[in-house]
């Protein structure tokens, strides 16, 4: 199979660095460079809908890396600002 394209997310203002899927398949995290004076740069989606949920804001850099916990509860961020965040998922 050539796989099927089920839908596309726009909201970044920059390039997406990092993905996560949610245990239950239902939300995604997203996570992109930052653009002077803009950190929200970590994004959560609605797989179902294809919409934004929320943004997450917190890093003054780029994320390069998240997780979501096996239970779907924590999100766990990694930045060029030298830090990891730690996220309740709600």
């Amino acid at each position: 199979s050539n796989g099927k394209l089920l839908g596309t997310l726009n909201g970044h203002n920059n390039w997406i660095y990092a993905l996560a899927i949610s245990p239950d398949g239902n939300t995604l995290v997203s996570g992109s460079g930052s653009i002077l004076g803009h950190h929200q740069i970590i994004k959560v989606w609605n797989l179902k809908t294809k919409q934004e949920i929320r943004s997450l804001t917190g890093h003054s850099s780029t994320v390069r890396a998240l997780a979501i916990s096996s239970d779907g509860q924590t999100l766990v961020t990694g930045s060029d600002d030298k830090t990891i965040k730690i996220w309740l998922c709600d």
